[in-house]
């Protein structure tokens, strides 16, 4: 292989890269699915608390289970 061909497969190459992958959708745009969401679009996460961080760690705030 020359030189010559070897710096534009190199070239190829490198613009192949930069637009991998095509078929994924740019991520600043909307949600493109046809179904109706699984949950309501407006539902927020839940605010936890270092208290309830605390909580969890000392095994409080879980109902627990009696294993058979």
């Amino acid at each position: 292989m020359t030189e010559k061909k070897k710096l534009k497969d190199k070239k190829v190459d490198k613009a192949g890269d930069m637009s991998f992958p095509a078929s994924d959708a740019p991520g600043h745009s909307s949600a493109t699915g046809t179904e109706p969401p699984a949950r309501p679009v407006d539902r927020k996460a839940p605010i936890i608390t270092n208290e309830d961080i605390e909580k969890a760690q000392r095994g409080e705030g879980h109902k627990r289970r009696d294993r058979k």
